[in-house]
């Protein structure tokens, strides 16, 4: 079952998880043997399971299990009142975006950035980042290819901010914008460049055989399109499933 953000469905299984427990403990039916620690151990495998149940991939399950550890350490010893406030404005700022596109951040490698350089065209190149995070892939572009004209789109602040230093030398070809993906118009791109997750594939696909132009290149790293094959698909080191995937934009959608 799926619905709303990763990160919604991620607190919702913790806040689940917390209350089977909690209701058990209140009934007097939870074993001594699971009491105190060994009842954090067990939070955190009911929400790591419960979180897999709500559609949360593999790559979650190590943070739900190791989020009661840290919420018991704090509570057994508290930090200044001070720094609650702050931990949330930063987590806002830096994972906000996410909320809102369903999209976590995702920061690609050196190897995903050369392979993406060797799909752009050699003539007339604009290229647009859809989640721009730290901004990696627009820099090392824009360097590799000053003829071409690079934007970053990043919904998240504090990460917006980041990537904006980092191409601030660059801003002869690249740019990076604060707001949403969805509000980008890609038809004026050569190559457009996504790194999200499987959630808003399908949504985002659509918009792209909207928006960009046949003979363009969609390009998806690791996460595929439901029910496209890629056009090309090249293997990234690291892990077992890493790639990029290129979709050629055929032309127009065809309108029921």
């Amino acid at each position: 079952m799926r619905f709303g953000s990763p990160i919604l469905r991620a607190v919702l299984a913790q806040a689940v998880a917390y209350a089977l427990l909690l209701a058990v403990a209140r009934s007097g039916l939870l074993p001594i043997a699971l009491q105190g620690r060994p009842a954090v151990l067990l939070m955190g495998i009911l929400a790591a399971g419960i979180g897999l149940g709500l559609g949360l991939g593999p790559r979650w399950v190590p943070g739900m299990l190791f989020l009661p550890w840290l919420l018991d350490l704090l509570l057994r010893h508290p930090p200044p009142t001070w720094v609650w406030p702050a931990a949330l404005v930063s987590l806002l700022l830096i994972y906000g975006g996410g909320i809102l596109t369903r999209v976590p951040l995702y920061n690609s490698n050196r190897a995903a950035w050369e392979a993406l350089l060797s799909l752009c065209p050699p003539g007339l190149l604009r290229l647009a980042d859809l989640g721009a995070g730290l901004g990696g892939p627009l820099a090392f572009l824009a360097r590799a290819r000053p003829d071409g004209f690079f934007l970053g789109v990043e919904a998240s602040p504090l990460t917006f901010a980041l990537a904006w230093l980092r191409t601030l030398p660059l801003r002869g070809n690249c740019r990076v914008h604060l707001g949403s993906l969805w509000n980008q118009d890609l038809s004026g791109f050569e190559l457009v460049y996504a790194f999200l997750s499987p959630a808003p594939m399908p949504r985002l696909w659509e918009k792209a055989r909207r928006e960009m132009r046949p003979g363009t290149l969609f390009v998806s790293n690791t996460f595929e399109v439901p029910g496209r094959t890629p056009t090309l698909r090249i293997p990234l080191p690291g892990r077992k499933d890493a790639c990029l995937l290129a979709y050629r934009m055929e032309g127009p959608p065809a309108f029921d």
